[in-house]
C-alpha cells in the first residue's frame, strides 16, 4: 500500500518541531506500508524565521522509526492570511501539482492523505481528482469555527470534505463542527492523534504536589494569562506552586512581565521551546500538567503528560472533553482564573487518589500510538475495498 501525504507543516531543519505529529504517525505505522511526503514548504522561509544560513533541502531522504522516507519540498508563495487566506490552498495546489505528477508516473500513490482541510486538503482534493487517486482528510484545526466563518474558505474546505472518501476528525468536538455546517456528509470517523508511550518515564510519587507545567504555543487563545492569574489567586491562599513554561511565542514579554507585577517571578519559569525529547524528559520531574488553552481540536501534550503519569488540570475547550475524566484529572470553566485555581486545588485536595500507573493505563488503552496507526490504516483499507 502506497500513501502521499500532503502537509505543510511537515517538519524542516529550520522548524523541526513544527507538526511533528506526522512523523511521530508514520513511525508507527508496518513497514509494508509505503509512504512518501510532500510538504509544500514557503519562499524565503529561512528569511521569515530569521535562521540565517540554513536551507531546506528541495528533496531528502529522511528516518522515521525502522524506515526511509523521501520528502519533497515544492516551494509555494505564502499569501498574508489576514487577508487572502482563502487563495492559500490554490496557490498551494498551482505549486505542487506539477511534484505530484512527477512521483506519479514512477511511484503511484493508492491514497493521498493530507493533513488540515485547508490550505492541504483543497489543494489535496483538486490534485487527487485529476489523478483518480482516494483522498482522506484529516482535520486537526483547533480554530475551526473560525476558518469556517468565512464564506469562500468554508466553500472550499466542505468542498475539500465531500470529495474525500472518509474525513477523520481527532475529536468529536472537531467532527460536530463539520457536521453542523454540512449535514449531509456521511464519511467522518473519529480517530484521536497517538502518543509513543515508550518515551515516557513516570513521575515519581511525592506526599504533596508542588510543581506544575504548562507546554504549548504562547499566545492569547492558549489561556496562559489565565495560568498566571490562577497562580496568584492559590499564592494569596498561601498554596505555592512552581511554573515551568515550555513554548515561546508573541505573548511571552507579557507573561514576564505579568509574572513580574503578581510578584510571581521566583514561582514561573520560562524555559522556552523544547524538543520532543526534553519535553519527555521534562515531565516527569512535575507533578501537574495545567492546559488553560480556549479551543483545541485535541490536545496532544495533555496525553503526554498522562503518559508520564500526571493528573491534567484542563478547560472544557473542546479536545479535552475526549481525554480527561475525573480519574486522571478535572476540567473547568474556559477563560477563568478563579475556576482554573479550584481545579488546580481540586486535585491537590485529592492527591492520594491519582496513581501515576493508573493514570499511564488509562490514557495507553485509548491513545497508544500503535493501536491509532491501525485505526487508520483499517481505514486505508477500507477505502481500497
Amino acid at each position: 500500500m502506497r500513501i502521499l501525504f500532503i502537509n505543510s507543516i511537515f517538519p524542516n531543519s529550520i522548524e523541526p518541531n513544527k507538526g511533528n505529529f506526522i512523523v511521530k504517525n508514520i513511525a508507527a505505522y508496518p513497514l509494508e506500508i509505503d509512504v512518501r511526503v510532500v510538504a509544500p514548504t514557503p519562499f524565503f522561509l529561512n528569511i521569515k524565521r530569521k535562521s540565517g544560513k540554513i536551507s531546506i533541502p528541495y528533496h531528502e531522504v529522511i528516518s522515521i522509526g525502522n524506515r526511509l522516507v523521501k520528502v519533497h519540498r515544492p516551494r509555494f508563495i505564502l499569501l498574508p492570511r489576514n487577508i487572502l487566506q482563502p487563495f492559500v490552498p490554490l496557490f498551494e495546489y498551482l505549486f505542487i501539482r506539477r511534484t505530484i505528477r512527477r512521483i506519479s508516473k514512477t511511484w503511484n500513490p493508492d491514497i493521498i492523505h493530507a493533513n488540515f482541510a485547508s490550505p492541504d486538503g483543497v489543494a489535496a482534493a483538486l490534485i487527487a481528482k485529476e489523478l483518480h487517486i482516494p483522498l482522506l482528510v484529516t482535520e486537526h484545526q483547533g480554530t475551526l469555527e473560525k476558518f469556517l466563518a468565512k464564506p469562500i474558505l468554508k466553500h472550499l474546505m466542505l468542498w475539500a470534505y465531500s470529495k474525500a472518501k472518509r474525513v477523520i476528525c481527532v475529536s468529536d468536538f472537531s467532527a460536530n463542527i463539520i457536521r453542523k455546517a454540512n449535514l449531509k456528509l456521511d464519511n467522518i470517523c473519529v480517530i484521536p492523534n497517538g502518543v509513543d508511550f515508550s518515551r515516557f518515564q513516570l513521575r515519581c510519587k511525592k506526599p504533596c504536589p508542588r510543581k506544575l507545567i504548562y507546554i504549548g504555543y504562547l499566545i492569547p487563545d492558549k489561556g496562559v494569562h489565565i495560568l498566571i492569574l490562577a497562580l496568584a489567586l492559590l499564592k494569596a491562599k498561601g498554596i505555592d506552586f512552581s511554573l515551568s513554561i515550555i513554548g515561546n511565542g508573541i505573548c511571552l514579554a507579557d507573561l514576564q512581565e505579568q509574572s513580574k507585577r503578581l510578584d510571581l517571578s521566583g514561582s514561573v519559569s520560562f524555559l522556552g521551546e523544547k524538543s520532543a525529547l526534553e519535553v519527555a524528559a521534562l515531565l516527569p520531574q512535575h507533578d501537574i500538567m495545567v492546559h488553560p488553552s480556549f479551543i483545541e481540536s485535541f490536545g496532544i501534550v495533555m496525553v503526554e503528560a498522562l503518559a508520564a503519569g500526571l493528573p491534567v488540570v484542563s478547560t472544557f475547550n473542546g479536545g479535552a472533553e475526549d481525554i480527561i475524566c475525573p480519574e486522571v484529572g478535572t476540567l473547568v470553566e474556559v477563560n477563568n482564573a478563579k475556576a482554573l485555581a479550584e481545579g488546580i486545588e481540586l486535585v491537590l485536595d485529592n492527591w492520594d487518589s491519582y496513581q501515576p500507573e493508573a493514570i499511564r493505563d488509562y490514557a495507553a488503552a485509548r491513545f497508544a500510538m500503535e493501536t491509532v496507526a491501525m485505526k487508520t490504516i483499517q481505514v486505508y483499507k477500507e477505502v481500497l475495498s
